[in-house]
Protein backbone atom coordinates (compact mmCIF):
# COMPACT_ATOMS: atom_id res chain seq x y z
CA UNK A 1 0.00 0.00 0.00
CA UNK A 2 2.86 2.40 0.81
CA UNK A 3 4.34 1.92 -2.67
CA UNK A 4 1.06 2.79 -4.28
CA UNK A 5 0.79 6.11 -2.44
CA UNK A 6 4.35 7.06 -3.48
CA UNK A 7 3.50 6.35 -7.13
CA UNK A 8 0.31 8.40 -6.82
CA UNK A 9 2.32 11.21 -5.24
CA UNK A 10 4.82 11.16 -8.10
CA UNK A 11 2.02 11.16 -10.65
CA UNK A 12 0.53 14.21 -8.93
CA UNK A 13 3.82 16.08 -9.17
CA UNK A 14 4.18 15.17 -12.83
CA UNK A 15 0.65 16.30 -13.62
CA UNK A 16 1.18 19.54 -11.69
CA UNK A 17 4.45 20.16 -13.50
CA UNK A 18 2.84 19.52 -16.86
CA UNK A 19 -0.01 21.86 -15.99
CA UNK A 20 2.45 24.56 -14.92
CA UNK A 21 4.41 24.21 -18.15
CA UNK A 22 1.22 24.35 -20.21
CA UNK A 23 0.02 27.42 -18.33
CA UNK A 24 3.37 29.15 -18.83
CA UNK A 25 3.25 28.39 -22.56
CA UNK A 26 -0.27 29.76 -22.86
CA UNK A 27 0.68 32.92 -20.99
CA UNK A 28 3.60 33.45 -23.37
CA UNK A 29 1.30 33.08 -26.37
CA UNK A 30 -1.21 35.59 -25.11
CA UNK A 31 1.27 38.06 -23.64
CA UNK A 32 1.38 41.29 -25.61
CA UNK A 33 4.40 41.57 -27.87
CA UNK A 34 5.47 44.71 -26.06
CA UNK A 35 5.81 42.75 -22.82
CA UNK A 36 8.20 40.24 -24.33
CA UNK A 37 11.90 40.98 -24.34
CA UNK A 38 13.10 41.42 -27.91
CA UNK A 39 16.25 42.91 -29.35
CA UNK A 40 16.45 46.16 -31.27
CA UNK A 41 17.26 44.13 -34.39
CA UNK A 42 14.07 42.07 -33.97
CA UNK A 43 12.00 45.19 -33.31
CA UNK A 44 13.39 46.90 -36.42
CA UNK A 45 12.68 43.80 -38.49
CA UNK A 46 9.04 43.73 -37.36
CA UNK A 47 8.74 47.46 -37.91
CA UNK A 48 10.14 47.18 -41.45
CA UNK A 49 7.85 44.24 -42.22
CA UNK A 50 4.71 46.11 -41.15
CA UNK A 51 5.76 49.21 -43.06
CA UNK A 52 6.54 47.16 -46.17
CA UNK A 53 3.14 45.43 -46.02
CA UNK A 54 1.32 48.78 -45.92
CA UNK A 55 3.41 50.14 -48.79
CA UNK A 56 2.90 47.00 -50.87
CA UNK A 57 -0.86 47.30 -50.33
CA UNK A 58 -0.66 50.88 -51.59
CA UNK A 59 -1.99 52.30 -48.33
CA UNK A 60 0.15 55.43 -48.00
CA UNK A 61 -1.80 56.80 -45.03
CA UNK A 62 -1.35 53.57 -43.09
CA UNK A 63 2.34 53.47 -44.06
CA UNK A 64 2.81 57.01 -42.71
CA UNK A 65 1.04 56.09 -39.46
CA UNK A 66 3.09 52.91 -39.05
CA UNK A 67 6.30 54.84 -39.64
CA UNK A 68 5.46 57.60 -37.17
CA UNK A 69 4.20 55.29 -34.42
CA UNK A 70 6.88 52.67 -35.04
CA UNK A 71 9.68 55.23 -34.87
CA UNK A 72 8.31 56.56 -31.58
CA UNK A 73 7.96 53.07 -30.10
CA UNK A 74 11.48 52.05 -31.08
CA UNK A 75 12.91 55.25 -29.60
CA UNK A 76 10.96 54.92 -26.35
CA UNK A 77 11.68 51.23 -25.82
CA UNK A 78 15.33 51.30 -26.86
CA UNK A 79 16.58 54.49 -25.21
CA UNK A 80 16.32 56.79 -28.22
CA UNK A 81 17.53 54.24 -30.78
CA UNK A 82 16.44 54.28 -34.40
CA UNK A 83 16.23 51.73 -37.20
CA UNK A 84 18.63 53.17 -39.79
CA UNK A 85 17.59 50.63 -42.42
CA UNK A 86 13.91 51.64 -42.21
CA UNK A 87 13.36 54.61 -44.48
CA UNK A 88 10.29 56.89 -44.28
CA UNK A 89 7.56 56.02 -46.75
CA UNK A 90 7.21 58.13 -49.84
CA UNK A 91 3.85 59.90 -50.15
Amino acid sequence: MAGKSIVNGLMGITVRSAAAIALTALMALFMPVSARAISLEQACSRFASKLNAAQTAGDTQKAQTIYQEGSQRIASRFNGATCPNVKPPTP
